[in-house]
C-alpha cells in the first residue's frame, strides 16, 4: 500500500510539473523554430494549454506571437502579431530538433506591418542606378521617381508606378507602368518584372498571407491559417 502511495505521489508531482513547465518548454521551442525566420525574443511567444501535460502529446490550445521592430531578412518589420488556435505539432520531432514546428492549426490569423521608410529604401535599391530618388505613397499606389543613366551616358528621368501585393507566398512590388524621358523622347512600358520583397514560404506557423493594405504610411500584410 505504501509503495502505491509513493507511486501516486510521484505521478501527481510529475503532472503538476508538466502542467506548469510544459507551456514554457513549448515557448522556447517555438522561439527556436521562429528564430530562423524572424528575429524574436523569448517573451514574444506565449503558449496556452490546459492541462499543460497534453503538450507532450503534441496538442496546444493557443499560441500568441507578438513582436515589434525586428529584423527579418533585409527588412525591418514594425510589428508582427499572430494568434493560432487548436494547434498540433509532432512532439518526438520537436524533442529531436529542440524546436516546435506547427503541423496544423484549426484556426488563426496574422498581421505584419512594414513602415513606408523601410519600403522606400527597398524600392530605391531595386531601381538600379537611380539618382535623386523620390518615393511617394497614395492609398495602395506607389510612385518611384529619379534620374538614371541610359547607356551609362545620357541622363534621363525615370518614373515607376505600381503597388504592393501577394503572389503565392511572396510579398511583392508589382509595377503597373514605367516611363523614361530624356533627349526629347519618352518611352513608356508596362513590361517590368515584379520585385520580391519577402517570401513567407515555409513559414513555421502554418500561416498563408493573402492580402495587403497600405494606410497612414504602413504596409500591413494579412494572413490566415493554411492547412493545404
Amino acid at each position: 500500500m505504501k509503495k502505491w502511495m509513493i507511486f501516486f505521489v510521484i505521478v501527481a508531482a510529475f503532472l503538476v510539473g508538466a502542467n506548469s513547465y510544459a507551456p514554457q518548454l513549448a515557448e522556447v521551442g517555438l522561439c527556436q523554430a521562429l528564430s530562423a525566420t524572424l528575429n524574436l525574443h523569448s517573451d514574444d511567444v506565449r503558449v496556452q494549454a490546459s492541462p499543460g501535460a497534453k503538450i507532450f502529446l503534441g496538442d496546444i490550445d493557443a499560441i500568441t506571437v507578438h513582436a515589434t521592430n525586428f529584423q527579418a531578412g533585409d527588412l525591418t518589420f514594425a510589428h508582427f502579431d499572430c494568434n493560432l488556435y487548436g494547434v498540433h505539432f509532432k512532439p518526438l520531432l520537436a524533442l529531436a530538433d529542440q524546436e516546435v514546428r506547427v503541423t496544423r492549426a484549426e484556426s488563426g490569423e496574422m498581421t505584419a506591418s512594414i513602415r513606408s521608410e523601410e519600403l522606400e529604401k527597398f524600392l530605391v535599391k531595386k531601381v538600379e542606378g537611380l539618382k535623386d530618388p523620390q518615393v511617394s505613397f497614395e492609398d495602395d499606389a506607389v510612385r518611384v521617381q529619379g534620374r538614371v543613366k541610359l547607356g551609362g551616358l545620357v541622363s534621363a528621368q525615370a518614373d515607376v508606378r505600381g503597388h504592393f501585393g501577394m503572389k503565392g507566398s511572396k510579398l511583392m512590388f508589382i509595377p503597373s507602368s514605367v516611363t523614361v524621358e530624356g533627349m526629347g523622347m519618352q518611352i513608356s512600358t508596362t513590361q517590368m518584372a515584379s520585385a520580391d520583397i519577402y517570401d513567407f514560404a515555409g513559414f513555421p506557423l502554418g500561416i498563408q498571407p493573402d492580402s495587403v493594405t497600405m494606410r497612414d504610411g504602413l504596409l500591413t500584410i494579412h494572413g490566415q491559417v493554411s492547412n493545404s
